[in-house]
């Protein structure tokens, strides 16, 4: 009887693994366990994201989501979505995470706590979404304000303070209710917004988005400005050490140390 207990588990457990494995290549053949676990986180982000399109097409308001912008360095940068307001543009970034969320505005990463204990870093993506910002400035001119929101699909951020890190339920509200008393654009401002957004969107393939997202990565870690390509050095700030760029004021980028 013990046998066949054992077996019907080991059988079950290959099944599952069966399932995993070929639901992820499915829809095309993966090349390495990096791309697939960017594939997988993709895919769920994919899902809070199109939760988001919902919310903003409910509203009726112009935007753009899955924005491709390719610099000059030939970097790709994919943008959640960008709304465009009478009273605001906003540069939303989404993340699917469970768990409680920890993090503050200066932290290199934030922190993703499971029910179970676990815990799980990841990229700020306050600092996420400075750079997407820092391209879509590139493309409609630096005059423009563009206000960064960082939106949890799963409302879990009680545990972060910032005014501008949401659940998705409050999304809608708070995009009715921005005023910062000085942007009012008008429906021409808004078409050619929309039409300069929508003229720089870049075709490239998953694949290559895959392969730029690794070389810049690669970059950075050889403390290479991923904006401009000079050398990243090592300063003293008022929050400690950390890295900026060579071509400081010209380049602003910075990351911990």
């Amino acid at each position: 009887m013990e046998v066949i207990v054992a077996f019907l588990v080991i059988f079950f457990f290959v099944f599952i693994l069966y399932l995993i494995f070929s639901g992820a290549n499915s829809s095309k053949q993966v090349s390495s366990p990096y791309e697939w676990i960017w594939d997988s986180n993709e895919r769920r982000g994919r899902i809070g994201e199109s939760q988001v399109i919902s919310i903003l097409n409910n509203m009726g308001c112009r935007h753009v989501s899955n924005l491709v912008l390719v610099d000059n360095r030939n970097n790709s940068h994919q943008i959640d979505h960008v709304v465009i307001l009478p009273n605001g543009i906003f540069c939303i970034e989404t993340k699917n995470y469970s768990g409680r969320i920890y993090g503050s505005e200066n932290d290199a990463n934030w922190t993703q706590v499971f029910k179970t204990g676990m815990k799980n870093k990841f990229y700020n993506p306050i600092k996420q979404n400075k750079s997407h910002i820092y391209n879509l400035k590139r493309i409609l001119g630096h005059n423009y304000e563009i206000h960064s929101i960082i939106v949890f699909i799963q409302d879990n951020v009680n545990n972060v303070h910032l005014d501008n890190v949401i659940g998705i339920s409050y999304l809608q509200r708070y995009l009715i209710n921005f005023n910062n008393g000085i942007e009012n654009y008008s429906v021409e401002d808004m078409n050619n917004i929309y039409n300069k957004l929508i003229s720089s969107h870049s075709d490239i393939s998953e694949a290559e988005h895959i392969k730029n997202i690794k070389e810049l990565r690669e970059n950075i870690e050889n403390k290479i400005c991923p904006r401009c390509g000079r050398e990243l050095i090592l300063k003293k700030g008022k929050y400690g050490d950390f890295y900026g760029c060579k071509r400081y004021p010209k380049c602003k980028f910075t990351m911990n140390a």
